[in-house]
């Protein structure tokens, strides 16, 4: 059976597969040697997806030291599902991109220099700390599966044009000419449709008409994984118990209408108790407010080992 998370995820892909399916057809048609040795060098980056080397190529990745690995796993001590064998390897990443924390897999975890450096000196809390991870734990699941790095690779094509798209988009988003275009492609599709029907062009027809279609599912299937996925992190520091400290931080930045609601979700789906006057959930552990000096971790690490 399915789960919820591959249903979503494959209603996302679904115009990566069909652009990248007509690129490879392409390139077929003009190259068999050309297709072939794409294929061997995809299928070596999905099985060596997690060895060093393809490590520092995606993150900028490597091994910690001795003081930055102790600090790490020090501080994500109240995540029960990481300690003792469960310990993942810790590597220092320069180039993870939007964020300062991400897992590869459940073994391998991937921080950039900042975020030891906040929680080495104090800035923040174990328990904040444990809450970013364990959210980003929660997809551990997703990026580490084969399907999705087989896709992944498979659907590369896609991906070079959703860059550019990005890219063009920051300029077009400064010209009401291209903001205009694109409100009313609806017109233009609904246009060429029925010229196409009427003038029995069945080929411009069908393939107008799957234009017109992709154009809004993408957005749609693309816009449902992301909560998809945001969901299952927000569901793996639930059960960590980490829901009330993982609302904290992100109301921090953001005050929206949808980030309220979200920290409500966190707060009120934690193990413990109920929602207190100061908006905590009574019985959970909560962050200390007394910075932890880095040094007293390293002298006393049975204090701070599970």
């Amino acid at each position: 059976m399915i789960s919820s998370w591959r249903s979503t995820w494959a209603a996302a892909q679904l115009t990566a597969v069909i652009f990248s399916s007509l690129v490879w057809i392409v390139v077929f048609g003009l190259s068999v040697p050309a297709l072939a040795v794409t294929e061997v060098i995809g299928v070596t980056l999905v099985i060596g997806r997690n060895t060093r080397p393809m490590l520092w190529w995606r993150f900028g990745a490597r091994p910690a030291n001795d003081f930055q690995r102790d600090t790490i796993l020090t501080a994500i001590v109240p995540i029960a599902s990481l300690r003792g064998r469960h310990q993942p390897s810790v590597w220092i990443g320069s180039r993870i991109i939007g964020a300062d924390v991400v897992m590869p897999s459940s073994s391998i975890l991937v921080v950039s220099p900042k975020f030891v450096g906040q929680v080495a000196n104090g800035q923040m809390t174990d328990r904040r700390a444990s809450a970013i991870i364990s959210q980003t734990l929660g997809a551990v699941e997703v990026v580490d599966s084969a399907l999705v790095n087989v896709l992944e690779v498979y659907c590369l094509p896609w991906r070079i044009v959703q860059i550019l798209i990005g890219a063009s988009s920051q300029f077009a988003a400064h010209h009401p000419t291209f903001k205009f275009s694109w409100k009313i492609r609806w017109l233009v599709f609904g246009v060429a449709i029925v010229d196409s029907y009427l003038n029995a062009r069945w080929p411009a027809f069908f393939g107008v008409t799957m234009i017109a279609v992709l154009s809004w599912t993408t957005g749609h299937f693309q816009e449902r994984w992301g909560r998809k996925r945001q969901d299952l992190g927000d569901q793996r520091a639930i059960s960590e118990g980490l829901g009330p400290d993982l609302a904290d931080l992100i109301q921090r930045g953001d005050r929206s209408l949808a980030t309220s609601e979200r920290a409500d979700r966190l707060r009120r789906s934690s193990p413990d108790g109920t929602i207190g006057a100061d908006g905590r959930t009574a019985g959970a552990a909560q962050p200390s407010d007394v910075p932890i000096d880095p040094l007293e971790r390293r002298s006393c690490p049975g204090r701070w080992s599970s």
